[in-house]
């Protein structure tokens, strides 16, 4: 066997896993060692695990074609694979009759069943089964490893002494001491293990080893006298030296080892690793206030060094005229004079929130409020981004060896909450005042009578008129809401706070709008009598919640949430909750019901399908129009339907969403959502440290520290596709109308790999799951995923082909799967939406309903 990344052969797979964790180990990227399978693995133990069940010493068996006569399973594997199927069948109380030819028995009882077969078929073998389609050729025996049963020896066991000088070829003291050092960075900076924690380790190894190497150096002496040898003491001393200079653990951590202390390892860290320092301010000595600063140029000088991250950028995209799939589709990027007429030029997004590292709720609330401000390159794809001096960087760039020049960019936006936006771009902090809009002029008691084209929307010349009728009148406090000017604005010369501040989906809809209008809307179902609170309670509890859903699932509502007009959700939470309510309850509400209307009816301006397509991260022309109509329509229909009711500002901000679509791209690229998840790695930091002398400090070394050890461990974006668990199935075994279409997109292959299975840019697919490609009739069309087939790093979808009709009142689609329906082949690329979607039964009938809006 040969190392599929460098040159090492090996007979023993123990030998080459030790050569591959030595010399290729990449923190959560562990693919499998044999290069002819495609399985990758998030840690070193699963890899592991993969090989003693997969590649170790293989029992000679035969594959065939087994299909249940219950369902519709028709899989190529071993008899026994296909007997635990059969005994779920009995576990579920179903008749089963006996799979074997001329054999009439029946029954649902599984110690029947096995009483059964032992005492009747106990020496059929595959030629009797009734049930198997076809038996794999003799060449189809999958063989063993020759060297390692010769040897009479475990493959993960034995490592020929042969080998082990090509195993540690290249690796000194010093490459042991940094992987160790990597180690102790990564137990304090990932798994969050406290210095006083990790150094009680350090300290209790090293007396461990200690004693152990005495140990090692007695069992030397035995062995050498076992085999008559006899060596003086100056020998077995030389041999006790070598052991500690050769241990890297004993030799690092002992007292004046470069990783003995905490003060010691921080330095090496520093030395060793690429650790951006933070750099503390004081910009109020009288209290002693300051801040925590992190140079961008100097990250970004290290970023763009890394081949691996300067191949994902994007630095100018194509795109069909009225169409926006990127921010780089937006008007606002391609009018900026800096980002929109250079080709290489970097885009940054900041995101600026605070956030309590102690409890909210308890006595030391806003003592340790902290205000961050993050960022991310736009120019990698929405994919890479969760995985991670402004001034130099607009006027002399930074130089990158790789494209032999100096690249420029600037600030392309800041995502904010609308309050933590009006705060930095100068606009009033209230929403109370008559000009609370960053986007247009409308006044407060407009908002309810004034339609979207009537807007007076801000503009870039207008602001800086009002900034300068601020600066000449020294008695005005704000002018049309603007209180003074952006601090980024003044010092950068490209960006502008009319441009530069997009809106924010998960504030505006997930954790305003929807939370708002859900306790609106269910409060007059249950005062209408179509169903009580507890019983919304239990539906919502009971409701069977499959894989992200499950992840995100809605909680119970609280007795006193309508009264405060709010489910009390977070926006996951909430997503979820109004995506599947047409599933939890819409069987107890009757339609043309106005409430429901305002929620889910097509034929109304409903909330779902605004939210559907304001998450999509495709759309055109036609569907931003589309959106305008509904939006208004919906206002209208709200405020008739609850005439008391008083709209809200952010009811007013999504009706400016359909112009920011084309003014920023798709909104869902700038929302907040993944940067909030940022909060709880430094929550973690601050509650395993217990460090409150300078939290600021504190909690940026250890980011830094973090971000050194993804660095050096070459983890810094995310690999494409993770599939723990393959098959591997000739392709002249599978059905015909699959050999078909398999043959038809790999004519060179003559196996394949099947997986039930994969991560594929973070994203599950499961076999069961349904998948959105093409429509039919202007209706999209909808293919349950069958198997996955793994080819490399490409991943195509095996799926059967589902009829589909449109149900007004769940808005959602109605699913049946033939039997006699043919499989196909599905591409990534050519699905509708790349959210896989999970079919619920409601009311006898299996449902989806679409995560966005479908655009075919």
């Amino acid at each position: 066997m040969q190392c599929r990344f460098c040159k090492f052969t090996s007979s023993s797979q123990e030998t080459l896993l030790k050569h591959f964790r030595l010399h290729h180990g990449q923190g959560a990227h562990w693919p499998c060692i044999h290069t002819d399978c495609v399985c990758v693995f998030k840690t070193p133990g699963a890899l592991r695990s993969h090989l003693s069940r997969s590649h170790s010493i293989v029992r000679i068996h035969k594959n065939s074609t087994f299909q249940c006569e219950l369902c519709d399973f028709k899989e190529v594997c071993s008899e026994k694979t296909f007997w635990t199927h059969l005994g779920h069948h009995l576990k579920n109380r179903e008749t089963v009759q006996c799979p074997f030819l001329r054999c009439n028995f029946k029954t649902n009882i599984r110690p029947t069943f096995s009483s059964h077969r032992s005492r009747n078929h106990k020496n059929c073998t595959l030629e009797d089964f009734r049930t198997i389609a076809r038996t794999a050729s003799e060449d189809e025996i999958i063989e063993s490893e020759q060297s390692d049963c010769e040897a009479g020896t475990s493959a993960y066991n034995f490592v020929r002494p042969d080998e082990l000088d090509e195993i540690v070829k290249d690796v000194d003291c010093e490459t042991l001491e940094h992987k160790l050092a990597s180690l102790f960075l990564c137990m304090e900076t990932v798994l969050h293990v406290s210095r006083a924690a990790t150094q009680k380790i350090v300290e209790d190894f090293h007396n461990l080893l200690s004693f152990s190497n005495i140990r090692t150096l007695t069992s030397v002496k035995e062995i050498l006298s076992k085999h008559e040898i006899e060596v003086n003491d100056c020998v077995l001393q030389d041999i006790s030296n070598a052991l500690v200079q050769t241990n890297p653990l004993l030799l690092t951590t002992s007292e004046k080892g470069p990783l003995s202390t905490d003060h010691r390892r921080n330095i090496y860290f520093k030395e060793q690793f690429s650790v951006v320092e933070p750099t503390e301010y004081l910009y109020n000595t009288a209290h002693k206030n300051s801040f925590v600063y992190i140079s961008v140029t100097k990250i970004l000088e290290t970023l763009l060094r890394r081949a691996d991250f300067l191949d994902q950028i994007v630095f100018n995209q194509e795109a069909l005229s009225g169409h926006f799939k990127s921010f780089q589709d937006g008007k606002y990027y391609k009018g900026n004079k800096l980002l929109g007429q250079q080709n290489l030029c970097i885009s940054l997004g900041l995101y600026i929130d605070d956030f309590e590292v102690c409890n909210p709720l308890g006595t030391s609330r806003k003592h340790h409020k902290i205000t961050a401000v993050y960022w991310v390159v736009l120019n990698l794809p929405p994919r890479f981004r969760s995985n991670l001096y402004i001034m130099c960087l607009e006027e002399e760039g930074i130089f990158v060896e790789v494209v032999s020049q100096f690249i420029k960019g600037t600030v392309y936006c800041v995502s904010a909450d609308n309050l933590g936006a009006h705060g930095l771009a100068g606009f009033y902090e209230s929403f109370t005042v008559d000009k609370f809009c960053r986007f247009c002029l409308i006044s407060r008691d407009q908002i309810a009578t004034t339609e979207v084209n009537d807007f007076q929307l801000r503009g870039v010349d207008q602001h800086n008129s009002f900034l300068e009728e601020l600066r000449q009148t020294d008695y005005l406090q704000s002018v049309n809401g603007v209180k003074r000017e952006c601090v980024l604005g003044k010092h950068l010369l490209f960006f502008h706070p009319i441009t530069g501040f997009p809106p924010d989906i998960l504030h505006d809809l997930f954790e305003g709008i929807i939370p708002l209008e859900l306790s609106l809307c269910l409060k007059n179902l249950i005062s209408k009598g179509f169903i009580t609170f507890d019983t919304l309670n239990n539906f919502i509890k009971s409701f069977p919640y499959k894989y992200s859903d499950k992840v995100n699932k809605p909680q119970k509502i609280p007795k006193t949430s309508f009264e405060k007009g709010t489910v009390f959700g977070n926006g996951h939470e909430n997503w979820t909750l109004l995506r599947l309510l047409p599933f939890i309850i819409g069987c107890k509400i009757p339609e043309q019901e106005p409430a429901w209307e305002i929620l889910m009816d097509l034929n109304s301006p409903n909330l779902k399908e605004i939210v559907d397509i304001v998450v999509s991260n495709r759309l055109t022309e036609e569907a931003l129009c589309y959106l305008s109509c509904k939006l208004l329509d919906h206002r209208l229909l709200l405020t008739s339907t609850f005439p008391d009711f008083r709209l809200r500002p952010k009811h007013h901000f999504i009706d400016h969403y359909p112009h920011l679509i084309r003014c920023y791209g798709p909104l869902v690229e700038l929302w907040t959502m993944r940067f909030e998840a940022k909060h709880s790695f430094f929550k973690k930091v601050v509650h395993d440290t217990h460090n409150w002398k300078n939290v600021l400090l504190t909690l940026s070394l250890k980011h830094q520290q973090m971000m050194a050890y993804h660095l050096d461990s070459g983890n810094l974006l995310k690999p494409k596709l993770y599939v723990d668990n393959v098959k591997v199935v000739r392709v002249s075994e599978l059905d015909t109308s699959l050999k078909c279409e398999i043959q038809k997109k790999y004519p060179h292959l003559d196996s394949v790999s099947l997986s039930k299975t994969v991560h594929l840019f973070g994203t599950q697919y499961v076999a069961g799951m349904i998948l959105s490609a093409g429509q039919c009739s202007g209706l999209p069309e909808f293919h349950k995923i069958v198997t996955i087939l793994v080819n490399a790093e490409e991943v195509t979808f095996i799926c059967k082909r589902l009829s589909s009709w449109y149900i007004e009142h769940f808005r959602s689609y109605e699913v049946v799967e033939h039997t006699c329906a043919d499989l196909l082949v599905l591409d990534p690329d050519v699905l509708t939406d790349y959210h896989p979607l999970t079919a619920y039964t409601v009311g006898g009938k299996l449902m989806v309903t679409p995560r966005t809006y479908l655009l075919y």
